[in-house]
């Protein structure tokens, strides 16, 4: 039984595949540089999510050649502006594996800004504006809107589905409720879960 988690990152998701990994869960995470360290076959010399994007944009199963592992986290990767979000592809993942468990990663969407902004010292808003063309204001409130519009899609699809999703607000959920909703697929241990550390609300950052 596959795991999938399929929020934005700075909402988490290091945290949760720490949670997996020290958990003995075999987790892939972002591009894949640990098990690249690691000298595992699948991912050596490869980035992960470029394989993962290039499999769905070619009509392959979208974690061919990555059957080895059980969970996958931080499905994206940027650099030299551009970005792969292979994360939105849930609907796929699903299809493609109907056991599967899905977590939704979230918090309020100004801590989310807020944790985007401060993100590499502020590079990686930069990056956005350069690849935009966009002002801090703009891409702030692209930010904002596609934050809200991706939980939306993604509550519409697994609607029918509410076992198979299991919405973690990083500020109302502890570690427990994540471990009891994993059961089926893996038991982990909360005591390796590391909380995002809290920084300012962006609610005046824009």
């Amino acid at each position: 039984m596959r795991i999938f988690q399929i929020g934005f990152n700075d909402c988490g998701e290091a945290s949760i595949a720490h949670l997996l990994h020290k958990s003995g869960v075999r987790t892939l995470y972002g591009p894949g540089r640990y098990w690249h360290l690691q000298g595992h076959p699948a991912v050596a010399r490869r980035n992960v999510q470029r394989i993962i994007a290039r499999n769905i944009d070619e009509g392959r199963p979208a974690i061919a050649s990555f059957e080895d592992f059980q969970a996958f986290c931080g499905m994206e990767f940027a650099q030299n502006g551009w970005v792969i979000e292979n994360f939105r592809h849930f609907a796929t993942l699903a299809e493609e594996h109907r056991d599967a468990l899905f977590i939704l990663n979230t918090c309020d969407s100004d801590d989310w800004l807020a944790r985007r902004i401060a993100r590499d010292d502020g590079l990686y808003l930069d990056d956005a504006m350069q690849r935009t063309g966009m002002s801090r204001r703009g891409v702030l409130n692209l930010w904002r809107d596609d934050f809200h519009r991706h939980h939306a899609m993604v509550r519409e699809y697994f609607y029918a589905r509410p076992k198979a999703l299991f919405e973690f607000d990083i500020a109302r959920h502890n570690a427990k409720d994540l471990a009891r909703f994993l059961r089926p697929a893996a038991r982990v241990w909360p005591r390796f879960y590391r909380a995002a550390a809290p920084l300012p609300s962006a609610r005046h950052a824009a």
